[in-house]
């Protein structure tokens, strides 16, 4: 099996002293042939297909992929002690990136609960609006200390694989982490090999020795079997074709191989596609420049979020008067609240890290200035969401109402934010 390196597919081929017969792909039917095999006359493996869905999924391209195919393990991080030499096999490396993935996720899928519950102004236990002065405290406190906590967790663990296995390395994983975590899919640039079948060796599938030994192909000549197949795969878009090449590459080397490189080639396909994952605008990977590194939208771009009566947090009375009276404080204080939070988006948009206090760059980011100033400008993208869905929804319950200054009801000028509902719908 590889060790994860990506392949170059115009390197030159090993020579051996042997007569090489490699897997005859030229000979596979061309997709004008296709068209006059009978229908039904080439059965589907189970695993390996390539019909693609009608709307591709989000994929993250990467160097590797995580799964099957990992980065080196540098010789010098084996001189230096950092990984035992035993601890370098495929087996082993898998694991520890399978324990890392797994804790990384954990800290990261808190981290978004966390910073949801912060922009909704909920307790992230109960999803409710604190009532007293005391919760309130104790809410600020969490949001104000958890969410750099458990950044700097996820930076120490990052640091600690990077420590190891380098800088590209480390950055290539982190997208991977975070993709899996946004429930993405994580493609390698290259595709995926696997060795051949012990069966399909001892027919001679590969070539054979001049003394009549069968050849075990060595990874190198494997990957170039393995590419040559995947651009076929890429550039296909016969499906039938496509399916009898997987079906000759699973005779020999398995069909869980074959289902490897079909889903590669899924990936791919989406990917260039344009359906490659890109971080919401709400979260900091969006802007900072590992992640997407995309410039903040403008402040009259940003989309007011949908939002319900259960969303705003708050039990109002049944009766008209009181309801409206609580509406009207509550409108008031949110477009107060609104204006606040769009002051700061854009001082942060026109300061950039200047904009950013002593805390936030130090402390808050682990002494990371741009991934401060990403996490700031993600969270006044996400608080004007919020911000504006609330005043909508306060305005359209007003303007539903009959205010003494408005007695026919309907929408209600002093308090309308953005469009009413439908009438119709009232």
């Amino acid at each position: 099996m590889s060790n994860g390196v990506g392949v170059n597919n115009n390197r030159p081929a090993q020579t051996r002293q042997h007569e090489q017969l490699l897997l005859d792909w030229s000979a596979m039917p061309t997709e004008a042939t296709q068209r006059e095999t009978p229908p039904g006359s080439v059965p589907a493996p189970e695993t390996a297909t390539v019909s693609l869905p009608e709307r591709p999924p989000l994929v993250q391209v990467l160097p590797w992929d995580f799964r099957s195919s990992f980065p080196p393990v540098p010789d010098a991080a084996i001189e230096a002690g950092k990984i035992y030499e035993d601890d370098a096999t495929p087996e082993n490396i898998k694991a520890l990136h399978e324990e890392h993935a797994q804790h990384a996720v954990v800290i990261l899928a808190t981290l978004d609960a966390l910073l949801d519950a912060k922009r909704r102004g909920v307790d992230p236990c109960t999803g409710k609006a604190p009532k007293t002065p005391k919760q309130r405290e104790a809410l600020e406190t969490l949001f104000c200390e958890e969410p750099a906590r458990l950044e700097r967790s996820f930076n120490m663990l990052m640091d600690a694989y990077e420590d190891v296995f380098g800088t590209e390395a480390a950055e290539a994983f982190r997208k991977a982490i975070r993709a899996w975590q946004a429930g993405v899919e994580v493609v390698a640039e290259h595709p995926p090999s696997a060795p051949p079948l012990p069966a399909s060796v001892q027919d001679g599938v590969f070539g054979v020795e001049e003394d009549g030994t069968p050849v075990d192909p060595e990874p190198e000549e494997v990957e170039t079997i393995t590419d040559a197949l995947a651009d076929q795969l890429l550039e296909s878009t016969y499906e039938p074709s496509q399916r009898l090449l997987l079906e000759k590459y699973a005779e020999d080397f398995g069909q869980p191989a074959a289902a490897q490189l079909d889903r590669w080639a899924k990936g791919k396909v989406a990917a260039e596609a344009g359906s490659e994952f890109k971080y919401d605008p709400g979260h900091p990977w969006h802007y900072y420049h590992e992640g997407d590194g995309s410039a903040p939208p403008l402040l009259a771009d940003i989309p007011g979020r949908s939002t319900t009566e259960n969303q705003i947090g708050t039990k109002f009375s049944k009766n008209p008067t009181k309801r409206r009276a609580l509406l009207a404080q509550m409108a008031t204080d949110q477009r107060r609240q609104l204006a606040e939070d769009e002051r700061r988006y854009q001082e942060l948009v026109d300061r950039g890290v200047d904009a950013l206090s002593r805390y936030d760059r130090e402390i808050s980011s682990g002494g990371n200035e741009d991934l401060a100033w990403a996490t700031a400008i993600a969270l006044k993208y996400s608080h004007i969401c919020w911000g504006r869905g609330r005043a909508q929804w306060m305005a359209n319950e007003l303007g539903r109402t009959k205010l003494p200054n408005n007695p026919g009801g309907g929408p209600n000028p002093d308090w309308c934010f953005g469009p009413n509902p439908d009438p119709a719908k009232s």
